[in-house]
């Protein structure tokens, strides 16, 4: 027979190298020959070095419900989990001191996720944790208090189990929803699954013009009449819609909606009399030309595509126009395109302080592959790394 591991991680994304981390440091650590990661990438870490384009947005400083998505019960014990952990003195323990934005986006201070993942893999590899690379669980089966983990080339023997294999976004990372199977034929249950932080389809007749063009604005999210969600910030207008920090943030409110549209508000730090006033003076000026009323308040693009949605050329119906610009909602971008999964393995079928499946003892379910997803601001990756850190707890407090 081969070895027996205590704990087999099936995924090297953050939650199942932040695992790995847990399991062999501080109280009832595991030595390193007891844990081994497997990842069917070529290498681990692949999706944690592209977070925050690069730059490594880890975590937030204003975490609360509003920014997670799912059963409320299992956020609040989650958000319990986060006062008592401690994540950015954890991860400063393991030698990646964190910087926070004026939107509380915690980096690490050298603006580069790459040394995240170099800190994380260094730490395992003083441990002595194996890595096993280009390997594809495909099923897992449990029999007499042990499990054998089937891949593509060979088994696996683990006393525990830590399933950490991501959703179904962004497959270029090797995150395809292979472990919602996996957990499916265990017992569990998924929700619907759709794409979220990820660019929209909209309309494209009032921004061709546009393509290509960054500005600021808010932006917020409608669904059957409701506003749904908001955000200010920059807008990227391409050929099938929007993208940008703004996009990204409300796409997560709309991931299940239909009839849904945008509204964009150019100079979202004027008041609605402010811009009347600046349009009014403008009007005044007899040598500028209808077309060129809004250049210079903004940009001459922007300012030609408001013009020709706005009612008439009064000044109120013009500043409207630019409080007020709608784009209809057709689709998104897809998975391949999202950073998150929105929906994914039920949590009622999970403790919630622990992660251990109530159907599988010994079975754990981490980040992504759960029925939690975060705004765009490192909200995700926080319930990935803590996730992982107290599944991990949960495995040592059973030794």
């Amino acid at each position: 027979m081969n070895k027996i591991y205590n704990t087999a991680i099936i995924g090297g994304g953050a939650s199942g190298l932040i695992s790995g981390v847990e399991l062999t440091r501080g109280e009832n650590a595991l030595s390193g020959e007891e844990v081994i990661i497997l990842e069917r990438n070529d290498r681990v870490g692949k999706k944690l070095i592209a977070t925050g384009n690069g730059q490594g947005n880890l975590t937030n400083a204003n975490l609360s419900g509003e920014f997670f998505h799912g059963d409320r019960a299992f956020i609040n014990a989650f958000l319990e989990h986060a006062e008592i952990i401690n994540l950015p003195k954890y991860l400063e323990d393991l030698g990646i001191p964190l910087c926070f934005d004026s939107q509380g986006r915690g980096y690490p201070l050298s603006k580069q996720a790459s040394a995240v993942l170099d800190a994380i893999r260094a730490f395992l590899l003083s441990k002595g944790v194996k890595e096993q690379t280009g390997v594809t669980v495909e099923r897992i089966e449990k029999s007499k208090g042990l499990f054998t983990i089937y891949t593509d080339g060979q088994e696996y023997f683990a006393k525990h189990v830590i399933l950490s294999t991501g959703g179904n976004a962004g497959k270029q990372f090797g995150t395809d929803g292979k472990g919602y199977l996996i957990a499916e034929k265990l017992g569990h249950k998924k929700t619907a699954l759709y794409p979220s932080l990820v660019q929209l389809k909209t309309q494209t007749d009032s921004i061709r013009s546009l393509k290509g063009l960054k500005e600021t604005a808010r932006v917020t999210c409608y669904a059957d009449g409701k506003k749904v969600k908001s955000a200010v910030g920059d807008i990227l207008f391409t050929d099938y819609g929007v993208s940008g920090n703004t996009v990204f943030s409300v796409s997560s409110g709309i991931a299940d909606c239909k009839n849904a549209y945008l509204i964009v508000e150019f100079l979202p730090d004027l008041s609605f009399e402010r811009v009347v006033e600046i349009i009014e003076n403008r009007k005044k000026l007899k040598y500028i030309e209808e077309k060129d009323l809004l250049s210079g308040v903004l940009n001459k693009r922007v300012g030609q595509a408001v013009l020709k949605t706005a009612k008439s050329n009064s000044v109120k119906d013009i500043a409207y126009a630019i409080k007020n610009f709608r784009l209809s909602v057709t689709g998104s971008t897809g998975f391949n395109y999202a950073q998150v999964t929105r929906g994914g393995i039920k949590t009622d079928k999970i403790d919630k302080n622990t992660y251990q499946s109530t159907l599988v003892k010994d079975l754990y379910l981490t980040g992504e592959i759960l029925d939690v997803d975060g705004d765009c601001g490192g909200y995700n990756l926080t319930f990935a790394f803590l996730s992982g850190i107290v599944a991990a707890k949960s495995v040592k407090e059973d030794l």
